[in-house]
């Protein structure tokens, strides 16, 4: 096996100059970097990851934690910006999978078996013990889009940005706007709170069957709630639907029905998917910025990691109203 005192040798440097080249060491000379970089491809050496992990008590890898809707464009595009992020700040990502314990899921147990630095909760039940164990342990956690005691979270802004949406909604004339809302967590229930400010700050009602339960990721139960809505005695003129994927494809299906937005509805979705800006008609959404959602979350919890000090309070980021095309203009 090659090892650094080969590629020493080949180029004539010390030891510790190769071992401070290949840790990125910026102090280093370019030509001297240059030279030891050629040598360490010349002879095919690859560094010693377990040996180095010994070392320095670190593994440079952080694991996500992530139990469903991996296919929800929202989600892939958090997880993309993290391990871009990640891997720009020399960390490896890595998902963490479940141990099964007596009866119970032990994250605990798997992220301390792949020596893991830190991890971050994208999408989980942070209530369940096995997350809660994760979270009391010695291992650096920060969660995404959930609020979990003594826990660092970077959080989307739910509560505003559907305020901002009612507002959108409001200036082109419609008073009678429903909500079709996914499970219950804590996106839903910032959504459900921003939508009920909204629309007590406009003075407009909020009937009982105006607030329907529906599914995230779920066009099916999106079409069928927003048919119940518009069989009502005195149904809204506009429909907020649970996100970007679930409105979309209800449409779809409401086509086939005879009803289109925003001829015989109105309607917005949310998360600002590409989907939703390549159909016609363009769906009005908010748009979650998730670049900035991936970073900001690898940034705490790298300052956890190397010990600086990550602040114990929310992170929250900012999205933007993207206006379409499926809320019409009453006024």
């Amino acid at each position: 096996m090659v090892t650094m005192k080969d590629v020493a040798k080949l180029c004539h440097v010390s030891v510790s100059t190769v071992s401070r080249v290949l840790s990125g060491d910026d102090r280093i000379s370019p030509g001297t970097r240059k030279a030891v970089l050629n040598a360490a491809d010349e002879l095919g050496y690859t560094p010693d990851f377990t040996a180095r992990s010994l070392k320095t008590n670190r593994s440079d890898m952080i694991g996500i934690l992530f139990d469903s809707y991996l296919t929800h464009p929202y989600f892939s595009r958090v997880i993309d910006s993290i391990r871009i992020h990640a891997e720009a700040n020399g960390f490896d990502v890595l998902f963490l999978s479940r141990v099964k314990r007596n009866d119970r899921m032990d994250y605990t147990e798997t992220a301390l078996s792949r020596r893991m630095d830190g991890v971050l909760v994208v999408y989980a039940d942070v209530e369940s013990e096995s997350i809660r164990k994760l979270t009391r342990g010695n291992i650096p956690v920060i969660s995404i889009d959930a609020e979990e005691e003594n826990t660092p979270s970077v959080l989307s802004d739910y509560r505003q940005g559907t305020g901002e949406m009612i507002d959108w909604i409001a200036a082109r004339g419609h008073r009678r706007i429903a909500f079709i809302h996914g499970e219950m967590g804590h996106a839903t229930a910032e959504r459900l709170a921003g939508y009920r400010l909204a629309m007590e700050k406009h003075g407009f009602d909020i009937p009982e069957t105006y607030v329907r339960a529906g599914m995230f990721n779920h066009p099916e139960s999106c079409a069928r709630e927003t048919e119940a809505l518009l069989s009502l005695p005195v149904p809204p003129t506009c429909i907020l639907m649970p996100d970007d994927y679930s409105a979309v494809n209800a449409l779809r299906i409401l086509q086939e029905k005879h009803l289109k937005a925003p001829e015989d509805f109105s309607c917005a979705g949310y998360d600002g998917i590409p989907l939703s800006q390549a159909v016609s008609p363009r769906l009005t959404t908010y748009s979650q910025n998730t670049e900035e959602i991936g970073r900001r979350a690898v940034e705490l919890l790298l300052q956890t990691i190397q010990r600086e000090a990550a602040p114990q309070r929310d992170v929250t980021v900012r999205g933007k109203l993207i206006p379409g095309e499926t809320v019409a203009d009453l006024l």
